[in-house]
């Protein structure tokens, strides 16, 4: 069978289905392709869905204070009947934990937020624990491995503070977001092909023309998107491209733990704190706790088609550098949580750009620090792709990108295949 669109998009997560909307809302004809079997059941479903402006480059942050504010009226923005349930955005606040003598570490973050024009607060010691109680006032890092007798010890220094950003907070249900996507989309006119995977691209006359799918059936279109989340990598190689900066799958446990008594009344919107090597947020009673990859964690790349789901050793080493910091955090006998790849670029920023095969697109290496730009990333690529259809070259004339909310335009070119590789710590970028 033959099935033909304006455009063809690989891959039905937030990404894919926030790609569908701004097409299919601006008169293209649309037909994303998934493996899975319904929009938002693969990365998306394990995305602690943090949203965030702490960015270490004014882009990054603007983006993310833009898309906020679509997160703040997510049913009007997607224009969808009241009778629908939608997920929901929790602006609680977010802490980014500093210890003395590392102000300066971030210094550009603080002016990132400076030049988009986010408010943020420098607290002192009394400040923060009036504002968070039951935190350790002690210093642990650097994070060291589970079996190191330095885990848990207190060292030379102690914790100064803390930078809160009250423009921050999380989303309940990532995978409830990526449908509320799917449904926008659909009801623009956007088609769907669950349970279908791409094991080919059709690349006739120099340019991308297509896919051809497991069944054996073919997609005929002018323009193919790459957003494969893990699988983003396998899709490149399809398409003969090498890309600058490097994509692949890596495993990421979150653990969810009960809330010790200091916090049980507090919420969180998301509290980071390098120097454990951890992040959490609330998530009702519980926490929910992930990783910041610190230097001394060797990355699990994996074949995104033969991951493991289950529970390791991660889990219990997140909770143990959480409790840590977190009085009377347990760590609890039986692992909770959930087991997922982020899609990881070299340095954990983004590929949003076109390639060297005409026709074709990527929204790559989204990692697990785009979701909250998903109201946002669909009207990047649609602007990525204006300047292809109308023949600009966008690697000499990047396209922008205005973000309304913000007052403010962007320059795309951030997110090039071909910019020098950021210095970026962590998945805080």
């Amino acid at each position: 069978m033959i099935h033909t669109a304006d455009v063809v998009i690989v891959g039905a997560g937030v990404i894919g289905c926030s790609i569908a909307h701004a097409f299919s809302r601006a008169g293209f004809s649309t037909l994303n392709v998934d493996a899975l079997q319904s929009a938002g059941y693969g990365s998306t479903s394990h995305s602690s869905a943090i949203i965030r402006p702490f960015y270490s480059h004014p882009t990054a942050c603007a983006l993310a204070h833009a898309a906020r504010c679509r997160w703040l009226d997510w049913r009007g923005f997607l224009g969808g009947p009241e009778q629908e349930i939608y997920a929901r955005y929790h602006e609680l606040g977010g802490f980014i934990l500093v210890m003395e003598g590392e102000w300066d570490d971030y210094a550009a973050n603080l002016a990132a937020l400076d030049d988009v024009g986010v408010p943020w607060e420098k607290l002192d010691r009394h400040q923060l624990s009036t504002r968070l109680p039951g935190l350790s006032p002690n210093r642990f890092g650097p994070p060291v491995p589970m079996r190191d007798a330095r885990l848990g010890a207190a060292v030379a220094g102690a914790l100064d503070g803390a930078i809160f950003i009250a423009a921050a907070g999380h989303v309940n249900d990532p995978q409830l977001a990526a449908r509320n996507l799917w449904a926008a989309a659909v009801a623009h006119g956007a088609r769907f092909l669950f349970g279908e995977r791409v094991t080919n691209l059709l690349t006739g006359s120099g340019r991308a023309s297509g896919a051809v799918l497991a069944s054996g059936d073919q997609i005929h279109a002018p323009v193919l998107i790459n957003a494969a989340g893990p699988h983003s990598a396998v899709l490149n190689r399809m398409a003969g491209i090498e890309m600058p900066i490097r994509t692949r799958a890596q495993r990421h446990e979150v653990a969810y733990v009960r809330k010790p008594a200091g916090l049980s009344k507090s919420g969180v919107g998301f509290l980071a704190d390098l120097d454990s090597g951890f992040y959490a947020r609330s998530d009702g009673n519980d926490l929910l706790i992930g990783t910041t990859d610190p230097a001394c964690d060797v990355p699990e790349i994996v074949d995104p088609d033969h991951d493991d789901p289950a529970f390791t050793d991660q889990w219990t080493l997140e909770v143990m550098r959480a409790a840590q910091r977190i009085e009377g955090l347990a760590i609890e006998n039986r692992a909770r949580g959930t087991v997922g790849l982020y899609d990881v670029s070299d340095d954990w920023i983004p590929v949003y750009d076109k390639t060297p095969l005409p026709g074709y697109l990527v929204a790559i290496g989204t990692s697990g620090n785009q979701f909250k730009n998903a109201p946002y990333v669909g009207e990047l690529m649609l602007a990525i792709a204006r300047q292809a259809l109308a023949g600009i070259d966008h690697d000499l004339e990047p396209a922008s990108l205005h973000l309304a909310e913000m007052k403010k335009t962007i320059d795309l070119r951030f997110y090039s295949r071909n910019r020098p590789k950021q210095s970026t710590r962590s998945v805080l970028a």
